[in-house]
């Protein structure tokens, strides 16, 4: 039987994944959870504030106001909320 060899490539992560990421574990700094021994409640709230605060994020430096993003898990905005500046 030949030897099969097992080709492996690694792409650099993008920009915007590294942006995610800051983010991400800047959250966990924050809230003192350490992400990767959390429970999968604890990564789907770190996952939400992250998400929702690089979302929040983009769209400050493109200039659009916070109704360009969804709500924090579906929380309802007041409309003088929704206009201010992301």
């Amino acid at each position: 039987m030949k030897d099969q060899e097992l080709e492996l490539q690694v792409a650099p992560m993008s920009n915007d994944t590294m942006e995610y990421l800051n983010v991400l574990f800047g959250v966990c700094k924050r809230f003192k959870t350490d992400y990767y021994h959390a429970t999968p409640k604890q990564r789907e709230f770190i996952d939400a504030v992250a998400t929702h605060e690089y979302q929040l994020m983009k769209a400050h430096e493109k200039g659009l106001s916070r109704a360009s993003v969804p709500p924090f898990m579906g929380m309802k905005r007041s409309e003088r909320s929704n206009n201010m500046p992301a």
